[in-house]
């Protein structure tokens, strides 16, 4: 009867060790998909204000003030009768 109690109580700590080390593996993958969550966050925030400027752009080019700066910026158009002048630095 000497040993049963001792026994018990190692029997005890390794359930309880074994336990505790099988929640290791899952809590490891759950921190790491957290800190996914989060940069995927960032990321998408970062996507949705760029298409959020791409949108812009894209109603304004379908102006006529808009599609006329591009095509003097760009391509270097002018209306008929305005003359052009280069200036260099």
């Amino acid at each position: 009867m000497g040993f049963a109690r001792p026994l018990k109580v190692v029997l005890y700590a390794a359930l309880i060790g074994l336990l505790l080390a099988s929640y290791v593996t899952p809590l490891q993958h759950i921190d790491a998909d957290t800190a996914r969550v989060q940069e995927l966050g960032a990321d998408l925030e970062s996507l949705q204000a760029d298409n959020a400027a791409q949108k812009r752009r894209v109603e304004e080019l379908n102006t006529a003030e808009g599609i006329e700066r591009v095509a003097r910026e760009r391509y270097g158009m002018v209306r008929p009768g305005e003359q052009v002048y280069i200036v260099r630095e």
